[in-house]
């Protein structure tokens, strides 16, 4: 009987937690970046939602050597986010991955049914079949925040050939 209650409990926390990081954002609050590993932000990210999406597995394929320089709580709640986006999107499997070549750019496949094609080509933002609708926005302020000179952050959607959507993180 609890595990309802719990699940939107963890919702509830994760989406006040997107907001207030939305407003910091948007009021050009800065954030603390610093040296962080990847692995353990993706690690923490799937306990903060294996609760909520308990038929989700999870195979962070991030090296413990890959290190990253950015706000580790900023990309934790945009992973939150993809992973919840994908949960939505009927996923069952989620994979992470991350390449440290100029900057560090980290990759969310999933198994659902991947990206609407007018999303694809910006026409629209979301399917909005669940949720606030943000999402991508949400996950893209945090890419956008982390900067190094004149380079910005950036993520990049794309649908599997094999099905399901994949969506790499730039920090430069």
């Amino acid at each position: 009987h609890l595990l309802p209650i719990l699940q939107r409990t963890t919702r509830l926390k994760n989406d006040t937690m997107q907001m207030v990081s939305l407003f910091r954002i948007e009021q050009k609050k800065t954030f603390p970046m610093d040296d962080a590993w990847p692995r353990d932000t993706v690690t923490d990210a799937i306990e903060a939602t294996s609760l909520q999406f308990p038929n989700l597995t999870f195979d962070n394929q991030i090296s413990e050597e890959c290190q990253g320089f950015y706000n580790e709580n900023l990309l934790l709640l945009a992973l939150v986010t993809l992973i919840t986006n994908s949960a939505q999107a009927g996923a069952t499997d989620i994979v992470f991955s991350a390449d440290e070549r100029d900057g560090l750019t980290l990759r969310i496949e999933d198994n659902g049914h991947g990206f609407d094609p007018a999303i694809l080509k910006g026409e629209k933002d979301t399917t909005r079949s669940e949720g606030s609708g943000l999402g991508l926005y949400f996950v893209q302020l945090i890419a956008e925040h982390h900067q190094r000179g004149d380079t910005r952050g950036s993520i990049r959607i794309t649908n599997r050939a094999q099905g399901g959507a994949c969506v790499d993180i730039h920090l430069p």
